[in-house]
């Protein structure tokens, strides 16, 4: 009976067994990349014109409207309007990224912060929707984001055993370039007193956790510099030296704006800016945020909504204590709130439960938030307020700082004995790049100059003298500090990202056999072949089309690359023998369809992680890879 069945009764469906073997992926044609651009113009497009339709503004519609109220009504969907100014940072952002990182092999935020240049200062008429507040906006939502990456990969054993020099650290090397450049100052600009110098001093002393943050969480991820707690350490470190500028700024900023500075003035900026922004708001808010996180972790369930904790709490640490003016503080408590909530869930469970959303943060980051952060970063740099006559001794006067800055950095790792000579070099090169703090402060004495001015204050009436030399000091100020972004930001991104791969020591890298150590990879450079001396195992070749500068500067200086590049592998074999063939990472084609992100022939299929930890191919298409997630 159980086999028998009636005539008409549906047949089931027969029975599939899941296969061991992944099926391969299908090759993809250049149909397919041509249907790929098609698919993100396309989507583009229709976006734009969603936006247009969504937020057309009722001053559209009102016909009664004057013509000043006519040529007042701004779209926020079209050029100058807030949200299409938003949605260029981005698109650019990430067109300029690639750019760098496909053609020229360089860390992706350079192209970033020449993108945000570019469209600030070059192309006219661009980002004026954007006003500075609601830039320094965005660069903290983001700064949020890296900052709770940050602390969740801190290794809080490695930074309790050298608290002691993680203190150095953010002190001396801060204090050591105010003094410096207040001493420079005495000989570059006669309208500078010591106050000044020292104001303009703390200004520059800062280090931005923007450009630092990033790089060094990538050196932790993969392992560079980890078992001597190298990203840890500069990471904490960094975080405290900008509270120290910004504080040490204010006190010096009191006594250069009103000539006096009484003891309860002081005692109070000190002790309540200095001690309590650090203990009280950094590491006691921070804790207490992420004692209650950790505890409500079971409750929030999926991954998803401990993120949106996570965040919104980073977010009200972050602005809120901006909001009663402390800034640094708030910035240092998200730190500490990233790193309790790891700490607690790890000792509570013995394993990593915070992985899921460690993978949420880190896409979200890569895929909005680098981009809005060092795009709007390049676009706070701007090219008009620079003095030509104060831009040479302003260039020597941050060269001259940075020089105390670095002889200060060396002094202070000295006692770090078990740190080797290239390990103290990169925490040199690491305390260098200027960005945050210097875009925030450049008009800040300007803005009061003219605001006290327009006031009329007593000491700023009918005394002309008196108002020219506050300007030009304020303008000194102002130009320095631009023009300390424009020389360090980029700079030492780059130099950072190269030196932490060739100076740190890397944890847990793959092992190389010793014959593929001596042995010279098949060169596949642009015109003869150029044979490796006698005598020298290594070998002396040029760089061909395609070599990363990474590997070129690691061969230069005697090291080995850390991963074979895209020139050090024979060509493919599918081109007739004795063929020229033509690299693919030379090709424009293929380049501009990476710039554009789209599917190329022959591209390797690669893994990367997604949101809630699921992977989605390079390469794969979006609705695939939607599928694929529900």
């Amino acid at each position: 009976q159980a086999s028998w069945r009636h005539p008409g009764a549906r047949q089931p469906p027969p029975l599939v067994f899941p296969s061991t073997m992944a099926p391969a992926p299908a090759k993809v044609t250049w149909t397919d990349t041509l249907y790929d651009v098609y698919y993100n113009l396309a989507m583009l497009g229709m976006f734009f014109l969603v936006m247009y339709v969504m937020l057309w503004p009722g001053c559209y519609r009102n016909e009664n409207a004057t013509p000043e109220e006519k040529a007042d009504c701004q779209h926020p969907g079209l050029p100058g309007g807030e949200v299409f100014d938003v949605v260029e940072v981005l698109f650019f952002g990430t067109v300029g990224g690639r750019i760098v990182s496909q053609v020229f092999r360089l860390p992706a935020l350079l192209g970033m912060l020449i993108a945000g240049y570019v469209l600030k200062n070059i192309i006219p008429d661009q980002l004026n929707g954007i006003s500075s507040s609601t830039n320094s906006t965005l660069r903290n939502m983001a700064l949020a984001i890296i900052m709770i990456r940050a602390g969740m990969g801190l290794d809080l054993k490695k930074l309790k055993e050298n608290a002691s020099m993680m203190g150095v650290l953010s002190c001396v090397p801060c204090l050591c370039e105010a003094l410096t450049v207040m001493a420079v100052t005495q000989l570059f600009f006669e309208s500078y007193n010591l106050t000044f110098g020292l104001l303009l001093g703390f200004c520059l002393a800062d280090v931005s956790p923007a450009v630092t943050t990033p790089l060094l969480i990538d050196f932790h991820e993969n392992g560079y510099g980890t078992s001597k707690g190298i990203p840890t350490i500069l990471l904490a470190a960094g975080s405290v030296n900008s509270v120290l500028a910004i504080v040490f700024y204010s006190v010096v900023w009191e006594f250069a704006m009103s000539g006096t500075l009484d003891g309860e003035k002081l005692g109070e900026i000190i002790g309540v800016k200095l001690f309590v922004q650090i203990f009280g708001v950094g590491v006691g808010a921070g804790l207490g945020a992420g004692a209650v996180v950790a505890y409500s972790w079971t409750a929030a369930g999926k991954a998803w909504k401990r993120f949106l904790l996570m965040f919104l709490v980073a977010m009200a640490l972050l602005f809120g204590f901006k909001r009663i003016g402390h800034g640094g503080g708030g910035t240092l408590a998200v730190l500490t709130f990233g790193a309790t909530v790891q700490h607690l869930k790890r000792a509570e469970t013995g394993e990593d439960s915070t992985a899921a959303v460690s993978s949420i943060i880190g896409y979200l980051w890569s895929n909005v938030g680098s981009i809005m952060l060092f795009t709007l970063l390049g676009a706070s740099v701007d090219q008009s307020k620079l003095d030509g006559k104060i831009m040479g001794f302003g260039f020597l006067t941050v060269l001259i700082g940075l020089v105390g800055r670095s002889i200060a950095t060396w002094i202070s790792a000295m006692p770090l004995r078990e740190w080797t000579f290239k390990e103290k070099c990169f925490t040199m090169v690491t305390w260098c790049p200027k960005a945050t703090v210097q875009a925030a402060l450049a008009t800040h004495a300007l803005d009061f100059v003219n605001k006290s001015v327009k006031d009329r204050k007593p000491e700023y009436v009918n005394n002309d003298a008196f108002v020219q030399l506050m300007t030009d000091r304020a303008e000194v100020i102002l130009t320095t500090a631009v023009l300390s972004i424009i020389m360090t930001a980029p700079l030492f991104a780059v130099l950072m990202s190269i030196t932490g791969k060739l100076w740190l020591t890397q944890e847990d890298a793959p092992l190389v056999s010793a014959a593929a150590e001596v042995s010279e990879p098949a060169a596949t450079t642009i015109g003869a072949p150029v044979a490796a001396p006698a005598g020298d195992g290594r070998g002396v070749r040029k760089r061909s089309r395609g070599d990363s500068l990474q590997a070129v500067a690691a061969e230069f200086m005697g090291a080995a690359a850390d991963a074979p590049t895209a020139s050090s592998q024979p060509p493919a074999a599918d081109a007739a023998a004795g063929e020229a063939r033509r690299e693919r990472g030379i090709s424009l084609p293929v380049t501009l369809a990476k710039v554009i992100g789209a599917r190329v022939p022959d591209d390797p299929i690669m893994e990367e992680p997604g949101p809630d930890g699921n992977r989605r191919r390079r390469g794969v298409s979006m609705q695939e890879a939607a599928a694929r997630m529900s």
